[in-house]
């Protein structure tokens, strides 16, 4: 398989995705769709939430205060918590990272059988999970050194003010805006790095995660305006089909709305007047149908946003397919080779 840029790696991931996907069967996108979320939401460094203990009941200030409103049972729930949160945050950082493993899998396998690529996947999945922790932690120590600057600034600037803010606090305010915009932005490019460039590495060619890293670090200095242009496609890829998908799931609320909203509209018009037993019986009706189209909600979500998602993988697999050979062969398998026939045996005259 030939290097495909950026632009010629959409038209072959959109066929791929549609070939994947097809025929239609709702189990199946629903399936596809729940790994493919699933891999999106839980593949990432999950880190449970810490925060601030204070009494605001208490008329006190300072550390007298603070530590008036801490009682051993206090201490004793948000230890609790802090474990559960640990637990489910891992919990969901293990199966996500397996699942982005899975999704791989299946996309560049062109299969939809979840459970043999689950099996087949789960040698790589510590090496993937660990250089993944160590990786976001150094992005993560990263970021924070480079949005120290701007925050000290905003907060001595918020000092200053004294509630009116002037042309230092604008200013201040305006960089601490565009350095937490180009964090995120740049903190999206590294998962995007790691898991289009560092990944395949690791699952087709069984790679340890530190030479992983280094043979994607070699592919994007040989060729880092390609691999630039293919972060700026992906982005504005994500966009375009993220509005995409937004209007059609808009479009199937809309269309699952109307049949509950004239069936909840005539329970109201039959029943709304009627005695105890029928008022419950609206009530109940009213229940179901708000079942239902949350239910159908989130089946069009699941849907849509699966093969969305199905289509990113699809697109940088065939980028980076041309770039790695095994993941090139899968996406495009060699012809079997040609055999010309065999001549015919002479006739021999009886």
């Amino acid at each position: 398989m030939r290097p495909l840029s950026a632009t010629e790696a959409i038209s072959p991931a959109i066929e791929h995705t549609k070939a994947l996907l097809r025929p239609f069967s709702f189990g199946l996108w629903l399936k596809l769709g729940f790994v493919a979320l699933f891999a999106e939401m839980g593949g990432q460094f999950i880190a449970p939430p810490f925060g601030n203990v204070s009494h605001s009941g208490s008329q006190t200030s300072g550390i007298g205060a603070i530590a008036g409103g801490i009682t051993p049972l206090l201490v004793g729930i948000l230890i609790a918590a802090a474990i559960v949160g640990l637990i489910i945050g891992f919990g969901l950082l293990y199966l996500g990272s397996r699942l982005q493993l899975v999704l791989m899998d299946l996309v560049a396998t062109r299969t939809t059988f979840v459970g043999p690529a689950w099996d087949r996947t789960a040698s790589r999945t510590w090496r993937w999970i660990g250089g993944k922790v160590v990786f976001f932690l150094i992005v993560f120590a990263g970021v924070a050194v480079l949005a120290a600057v701007p925050i000290f600034y905003f907060v001595r600037a918020m000092q200053a003010a004294n509630g009116q803010p002037g042309a230092a606090f604008v200013g201040s305010f305006l960089l601490f805006f565009i350095v937490f915009f180009l964090l995120i932005l740049l903190i999206i490019l590294a998962l995007w790095v790691l898991r289009d460039f560092v990944l395949p590495f690791i699952l087709f060619e069984d790679a340890s995660f530190g030479d992983a890293l280094r043979r994607a670090s070699a592919l994007i200095r040989n060729e880092p305006g390609a691999v630039l242009f293919y972060l700026f496609m992906k982005l504005v890829l994500s966009m375009a089909v993220g509005i995409a998908a937004e209007l059609c799931i808009f479009a199937a609320a809309l269309i699952a709305a109307i049949p509950t909203g004239l069936v909840g509209f005539l329970l109201w018009t039959a029943l709304h007047h009627s005695d105890p037993m029928g008022t419950v019986i609206m009530y109940i009706g009213f229940a179901l149908l708000t079942v239902l189209f949350v239910a159908a909600l989130i089946v069009a979500i699941v849907c849509l946003a699966g093969a969305a998602l199905i289509f990113y993988q699809a697109y940088a697999l065939y980028f980076i397919g041309g770039r790695i050979p095994q993941v090139g062969v899968l996406l495009q398998p060699a012809p079997p080779p040609f055999y010309p026939p065999m001549p015919a045996p002479p006739l021999v005259p009886a």
